[in-house]
């Protein structure tokens, strides 16, 4: 190829899909094709709709498939952003039947908040739904950390041993009050906090972002800020709240000494044409 001869290996990227996992032609032949070409410029579905998702969890749990889901079946507050397991089932929380387990959620007096700039089914199917403005998650999500601490309702539970830096998060949401953040989600002050306090008090809620959360400018802030709020109100880890997927054997989650491992490494090279660091 007059390119790859030109201008080296990561002058060519390669892309593969869904539809790969389902083909084990493509799976056995694409690695391959990656091998002979030698470009690190590798990307798929994942690092097209949920790599925002993976770095957070990476960076925070120490593994990039370390990534909390909603334990629907026993949560009675479910808020969701830029989601629609209504259509995909679920996507990176597989979710077979949400329409059942959300209606079973709600008939045992729970609720759940879709906060999505389109109406889509996800939202047409739930108790409420905030139009939040395009991009504007970020500051809906410092709305809702900045008021629970500033209404003193952090509540850390089984997770006080496990955390920390939240002393530096504190003090890093202190400028992004629900007032000041109203402009840029296009949601008032007063709801921002209404569903804080509703986290906060909820028996057992949770917290979840998909790809309309990961794929913006503040991806990466908002998949933190999505787990930092569940940690903030003792609903990670928990039943009915955000849980880590644990496979039946082999995942590198399953094996082990709990509380060891290697966790991430970035910044390891640059961007061809931008230096971004990966």
């Amino acid at each position: 190829m007059p390119i790859w001869a030109e201008h080296g290996p990561d002058a060519v990227a390669t892309v593969i899909g869904n539809p790969a996992a389902h083909k084990i032609g493509l799976l056995a032949y694409f690695p391959g094709l990656v091998k002979a070409l030698g470009t690190r410029n590798i990307f798929s579905a994942s690092t097209l709709d949920q790599m925002p998702k993976q770095l957070s969890a990476g960076l925070m749990f120490g593994h990039w498939l370390s990534v909390p889901v909603p334990d629907i079946e026993r949560c009675d507050l479910l808020l969701i952003l830029g989601a629609n397991p209504m259509v995909s089932n679920g996507s990176l929380w597989t979710a077979p039947d949400y329409k059942g387990k959300a209606h079973a959620l709600r008939e045992r007096g729970g609720r759940i908040v879709v906060i999505d700039p389109s109406r889509t089914a996800t939202a047409a199917h739930a108790d409420q739904h905030l139009p939040i403005q395009p991009g504007g998650d970020v500051f809906f999500l410092l709305g809702l950390v900045h008021t629970l601490f500033d209404e003193g309702l952090i509540q850390l539970g089984h997770l006080h041993n496990h955390l920390n830096g939240l002393e530096a998060l504190r003090e890093a949401v202190l400028p992004f009050s629900p007032e000041r953040m109203a402009a840029g989600c296009g949601i008032d002050a007063t709801t921002q906090r209404a569903l804080a306090r509703a986290l906060a008090h909820a028996e057992r809620g949770c917290v979840y972002g998909r790809i309309g959360t990961c794929t913006q400018g503040f991806g990466t802030l908002n998949s933190w800020l999505i787990d930092v709020l569940n940690v903030l109100t003792a609903n990670l880890d928990t039943e009915g709240g955000a849980m880590f997927p644990k496979a039946a054997a082999f995942a590198p989650n399953t094996q082990g000494p709990s509380g060891q491992g290697r966790g991430i490494t970035t910044g390891r090279h640059h961007s061809r044409v931008s230096k971004a660091c990966f």
